[in-house]
């Protein structure tokens, strides 16, 4: 029996080692994905300072041995925190395009909606001009009102109420101005307005 060990058993193996450098790879890029877009600024900018900044400045920070020593490591950090930091600017951009296409949209469709009030619509709509306020108490059940919060003209403020007196719903700010800046819009058939509120 050889009490030895063999090379093969002393010395790890290459896929071994591939593997170790592979789930610390992993791992570190699990680490950057989970940091904010704000945090992986920081990142960019200190491993892009210590991968491309003047040799001088790094030595004057005291810092040059730990770039030559951990310059792989710093490449793969500034690469992949990079990339996540375009990803991000991007999907921001995005985000923001889509947000502004659907206020465009919504506010479109308003303002037509506004031209083909009901009597009844009017009647609601006329309290908030009348009172000159933005809230109005009203019966959620009511299919009137659901249809005026469907289109975005107003909207439910709050859960406190009941079904006697209704819950507050408040007026959009878009049809609050335009119907300042346009009152003929209220004219019908009747001159009253309409709350739920009981005095």
């Amino acid at each position: 029996m050889k009490l030895g060990t063999s090379a093969r058993d002393s010395i790890p193996s290459n896929s071994h080692s591939h593997q170790i450098m592979f789930s610390d790879i992993a791992n570190s890029a699990l680490a950057l994905l989970k940091l904010a877009p704000r945090y992986l600024f920081v990142v960019v900018f200190v491993t892009g300072a210590l991968l491309f900044a003047p040799t001088s400045w790094i030595e004057r920070i005291s810092l040059q041995d730990f770039a030559n020593d951990y310059r792989q490591w710093l490449g793969f950090a500034f690469l992949i925190s990079a990339t996540l930091c375009g990803v991000a600017l991007a999907l921001g951009v995005w985000k923001a395009i889509l947000e502004c296409y659907f206020y465009i949209s919504i506010r479109a469709g308003v303002l037509r909606r506004l031209r083909v009030l009901t009597e009844d619509e009017k009647q609601i709509l006329r309290y908030y001009i009348v009172n000159n306020t933005r809230a109005n108490m009203l019966k959620i059940e009511d299919g009137v009102v659901q249809g005026l919060v469907a289109d975005h003209i107003i909207y439910l403020a709050s859960r406190r109420g009941n079904v006697v007196e209704g819950f507050a719903h408040n007026i959009s700010e878009t049809v609050w101005k335009h119907l300042h800046a346009n009152p003929a819009l209220l004219q019908g058939t009747t001159n009253t307005y309409r709350t739920d509120k009981r005095w």
